[in-house]
């Protein structure tokens, strides 16, 4: 083993040397000594100049680093690069195989839509900045002794060298004094300005390894004294977005900062800016959020903080009042407190109309009537939904006992006080969400049905579906005359209530490992496209292997009475039960935002709405990316929960959001 472990650390596999190493000892102390090991030695990630470090892609990322197959990563542990590790060592890649992955059981379900046991969080910046690093080792070494003590003082340990090795690097290339002051402070000691709480911040950040970055207005308030913060938000923004990551929520308690952090999104697409709407959101905070729209940005997006909050109370009423303030949203729309909970992201996934695909084949013809028919199908659909809970809790529970997660143990309450690992409840709140795809072809096609089949008799069962298959045209001009979601008709209405109620009350009826429920969430971003890809030929239009739907809203261009009827429609679908977010897209002309959105967002919020993403950016402007893409190269687009750069998107999701209605 000892030559074993020298033979990694001689090729720069620091992580996995420890890993392999102390197989007497506790899976979180060998996974905190291989991430203490990694930021004691990988190679720092360059200098761009600026008011921020570290900058640029995290070291967990980087490509100073490609050479290293196993490295940190924040939902999964970690990332193995499994052919670059056999090849530098292939009984390190053995040993990675049998016990690394072998012991945690995989999720394997035709139904993966975004997802697989991924798991986005917010590590407790405020109570980082309010304690210092010096806070948390006192902490910990109060405790008494045990693996999981030794544990978390190594991970401080490593965070503190790599402290020392970022301040050492910034000396010697004469960078920017202020920082490097900053930073021989923090965040080992709580800031003493706002400056050093942002540069602490972003220190911390990039120790989770750059996921979600939290609610700054409400943590960095008592650190600031007037000053115009956005430049250096601004930047903190850049690293947000060249990591490709994550979210940030905005009030529900507004102040001066809500407006400054809104303006300095201007253009840019990450982070996701998730804004609480209350029913007194101050009218400057709306003004920010017009000015941020109107930049072609989609930020922010809008959150329903009433209805939120009562969900909460009532379906988790084990999170307290002061915690519920806290209250986040992680990757795309993931509903989790700030600070203090463990949440399944996208979990795992229910495709709806995969299921409606192959229940529709089989069963049709068996059916006298539109209720059995759909009775039938929800009832596959739940058997389905049990059945993938049952999956997934086998991962979570081996994930709990083979994975931990040291840095989220160290930042999440209450790992420490618990001396629990995050994976395994150390976390102070614990559920899971799971994304609920295709519901609304499942819908326009269920209408079809019930106007060809059953209340026209048009067809057979065997002839609707040889004439679906075909593409018949004049088929399918009948199926396209059929009202469809989005249109505020109340017999599409209905039935949407009808389908969309027992698919997501089944969620509840399953617990999940180490505590909790399951909840769905709807959030499709670019995920609709390869959804669809084994799915046949549904009878709402779509062709075999199309795009399904973008989440909650209509069907890209088939609502046509106007928005407060699309609204109106998504609003049937039981919005509430969705305590993961339910994500609607609705695409507004920049000149009509100011007048628009506003009663928009109140009219759907008081109907149920839980949220509202805008895109600005014309049809004109998106057919000339189409041609010219060197001409739009910062064009963003909201796409499921987030937004995009448009020439990002594969040709086939360009075309879904081209063809969206506009307002």
């Amino acid at each position: 083993m000892k030559e074993l472990y020298e033979r990694l650390q001689k090729s720069q596999e620091y992580y996995a040397a420890e890993l392999i190493c102390n197989q007497d000892r506790s899976p979180l102390y060998r996974y905190s000594k291989a991430v203490s090991a990694y930021l004691k030695n990988a190679a720092l990630t360059p200098y761009k100049g600026g008011k921020l470090y570290p900058c640029g892609r995290n070291i967990n990322m980087s490509a100073q680093n490609a050479h290293i197959a196993v490295r940190p990563e924040y939902s999964y542990t970690l990332s193995c690069n499994m052919g670059l590790l056999k090849e530098k060592c292939p009984e390190a890649a053995e040993f990675m195989e049998k016990e690394h992955f072998g012991k945690v059981a995989p999720i394997l379900t035709p139904h993966h839509i975004g997802g697989s046991g991924y798991t986005h969080s917010f590590i407790n910046y405020r109570r980082i900045l309010k304690d210092g690093l010096t806070g948390y080792i006192k902490r910990v070494t109060a405790l008494p002794d045990c693996d999981f003590k030794e544990a978390m003082l190594i991970l401080l340990d490593g965070i503190e060298a790599y402290r020392q090795r970022c301040i050492s690097y910034l000396t010697e290339i004469n960078a920017d004094a202020s920082l490097i002051c900053a930073l021989s402070r923090v965040p080992m000691h709580s800031p003493e300005n706002i400056y050093e709480a942002i540069v602490a911040w972003n220190f911390v950040y990039y120790i989770d390894g750059c996921d979600d970055i939290g609610g700054l207005d409400r943590a960095l308030y008592p650190y600031w004294k007037g000053e115009d913060i956005r430049p250096v938000i601004r930047a903190l923004y850049e690293n947000i977005d060249e990591n490709d990551a994550w979210s940030m929520p905005l009030g529900p308690d507004y102040n001066e900062l809500t407006v400054q952090l809104i303006d300095a999104c201007h253009s840019i697409r990450r982070p996701s800016i998730q804004l609480l709407v209350t029913d007194d959101m101050p009218d400057e905070v709306w003004q920010a959020a017009y000015r941020s729209l109107a930049s072609g940005c989609g930020q922010p997006a809008l959150y329903n903080w009433h209805l939120f909050k009562r969900e909460i109370n009532s379906r988790l009423p084990e999170v307290t009042e002061d915690d519920i303030k806290y209250i986040a949203f992680g990757g795309c729309t993931e509903t989790m407190i700030e600070g203090l909970s463990n949440v399944g992201s996208d979990d795992a996934g229910i495709n709806t109309a995969l299921i409606f695909d192959e229940f529709m084949r089989e069963n049709l013809s068996k059916y006298d009537t539109f209720e059995s028919f759909l009775d039938g199908y929800l009832s596959e659909t739940e058997r389905v939904i049990a059945e993938t809970c049952e999956i997934l809790e086998q991962y979570r529970k081996t994930r709990a006992e083979h994975r931990p997660q040291p840095v989220r143990t160290l930042f999440i309450d209450d790992c420490i006080d618990k001396m629990l690992d995050f994976n395994a409840g150390g976390a102070r709140y614990n559920w899971s969400v799971m994304n609920v795809a295709g519901l609304i072809n499942v819908i326009d096609s269920m209408v079809v049905i019930k106007r060809l089949i059953f209340d026209e008799k048009a067809y057979s069962p065997k002839e609707f579906i040889q004439k679906l298959d075909e593409r018949d045209p004049v088929f399918l001009a009948k199926c396209a005359r059929v009202p469809k979601h989005g249109n505020d008709v109340s017999e599409v209405n209905e039935i949407a209530s009808v389908i969309s109620n027992r698919v997501y009350s089944e969620f509840e009826r399953h617990t999940c490992t180490p505590g909790g429920r399951y909840f769905p969430v709807s959030n499709q971003f670019t995920t609709y496209e390869y959804a669809g890809l084994n799915v046949n030929a549904t009878p709402d239009g779509r062709d075999k292997g199309e795009p399904l739907c973008d989440s909650c809203g209509a069907v890209y261009g088939r609502d046509k009475m106007g928005p407060t009827a699309m609204l109106s429609s998504v609003a049937s679908l039981n919005l509430p039960k969705v305590l993961g977010t339910p994500v609607t897209n609705i695409r507004i002309a920049r000149k009509n935002i100011p007048t628009l959105l506003k009663p928009l967002v109140k009219g759907f919020f008081e109907m149920g709405g839980m949220q509202l993403q805008v895109t600005s950016a014309s049809k004109e402007e998106l057919l000339d990316a189409l041609d010219h893409p060197e001409k739009h190269e910062n064009l963003i687009v909201r796409i499921g929960g987030y937004s995009e750069y448009f020439n990002r998107l594969t040709d086939v999701l360009k075309k879904t959001v081209i063809e969206r209605t506009e307002y």
